[in-house]
């Protein structure tokens, strides 16, 4: 119906206009397929139920209490200046817990302000998220977005916490491709074991770019592997892709704000168990950790990842960059991974750390290591098992 609708709509415009008469407004946006809530559809779910491929819904400036499903390929969703979802009097459940949903090709979402989607309590099942691209979507683009104050509401001491702001996640067989998340700002972030920005599973060809991600109480952006499968495979890594240009600071762990940890551990930009990503330009401050470039899963290793460029500050809880597994034992290691010209500024804790990662394919090269304070410049905390590596021309 609404491709005879267009068809109609443009035949119409050209009958007009040969005539010599001018088409009426709604006859201009039936022809140039733009759909703008409140005109042409009283709620945006409504315009995205209209919607066909090539279409754009125009969001006006308001609060708009709605969850929205995309399922339609080729849309795009673009919020004026003001267009919020606000989550803060809808309740997340299993089957809901996202406030906008993407399964989809070719959608684009940009301009959007999602906030106060939260979960009061601890769940095993039900995982607040602001935007989620599910498993075989491709070319997505979010861009300019703004995600905050939206989470867990902490009710007592469990592990029973999980939110996301972003997350792409994509089980093995239904994978995703093409993935851009640009210019987004996240904060206020209440995430339990969660991440602010997650790329999990078997997405490849992403970049994560120019995004301010700040004030969370867990890691800010996340490449993730082994995670989704049951038996480990090759397919369940998040690949090729870029984290370049973001502005990551005051992410922690903290156990008096964050109750689902013990410690201050949360990285401003991490890769558990991911493979080949370039990760550059970025400035990351006053976290937990830096950047961490590791695999938590026995026998696993995270390869390929570039580091280079970035600048570190005052990222002291634990360390400016930390690299390999925590734990000898009961994690992987890594290989093929390079660490160059990053200048990494700590006054506590320490500048670079090596943990569970022995191998000479493992380049860090022609970084500044500036420890002031009581931090320690360069340190191998597991002996063998953190030597071995080709560690040349750092200052």
């Amino acid at each position: 119906m609404h491709n005879r609708s267009k068809i109609f709509a443009s035949l119409f415009l050209t009958a007009v206009l040969a005539l010599g008469c001018a088409p009426s407004n709604q006859e201009v946006k039936a022809a140039t397929n733009k759909i703008t809530v409140g005109q042409d559809a009283p709620t945006i779910s409504d315009a995205i139920d209209m919607a066909v491929s090539g279409d754009t819904i125009v969001v006006p400036a308001g609060n708009y209490i709605e969850q929205l499903y995309i399922e339609t390929d080729g849309i795009s969703i673009v919020g004026e200046d003001g267009a919020i979802l606000d989550g803060s009097t809808i309740t997340p459940t299993s089957r809901d817990s996202s406030m906008i949903c993407v399964k989809a090709s070719d959608v684009s979402i940009s301009n959007l302000e999602i906030k106060e989607f939260k979960l009061d309590g601890p769940s095993t099942s039900i995982v607040p998220i602001g935007i989620e691209v599910d498993g075989g979507s491709s070319d997505i683009t979010i861009s300019n977005c703004k995600i905050h104050d939206m989470g867990c509401i902490y009710t007592s001491d469990t592990v029973d916490y999980n939110a996301h702001g972003i997350l792409v996640s994509a089980p093995v067989d239904e994978p995703i491709e093409g993935i851009t998340i640009d210019g987004c700002e996240l904060y206020n972030l209440s995430l339990g074991n969660s991440e602010s920005l997650a790329i999990n599973g078997n997405v490849s060809n992403f970049i994560v770019s120019n995004n301010y991600i700040h004030n969370c109480d867990n890691i800010g952006i996340d490449a993730i592997g082994y995670e989704q499968a049951e038996e480990y495979d090759e397919a369940d890594r998040a690949r090729n892709g870029e984290i370049v240009s973001n502005i990551v600071e005051y992410i922690s762990s903290d156990p008096e704000v964050n109750v689902t940890y013990d410690d201050k551990c949360a990285g401003g930009i991490y890769i558990d168990g991911a493979r080949d990503i370039e990760i550059y330009g970025n400035s990351v401050s006053c976290c937990d950790i830096g950047i961490e470039v590791a695999s938590e899963h026995v026998g696993t290793f995270v390869t390929g990842i570039n580091v280079h460029d970035n600048e570190l500050k005052n990222n002291n809880a634990f360390a400016g960059i930390s690299f390999g597994g925590y734990d000898v034992s009961n994690t992987g290691s890594a290989t093929s991974c390079v660490f160059k010209n990053n200048n990494i500024l700590n006054t506590a804790g320490t500048c670079f750390k090596v943990q569970y990662a022995c191998n000479s394919s493992n380049i860090i090269s022609d970084n500044v290591f500036d420890a002031q304070g009581t931090a320690v410049k360069y340190q191998e905390m597991f002996g063998k098992y953190s030597a071995g590596n080709t560690v040349v021309g750092n200052n």
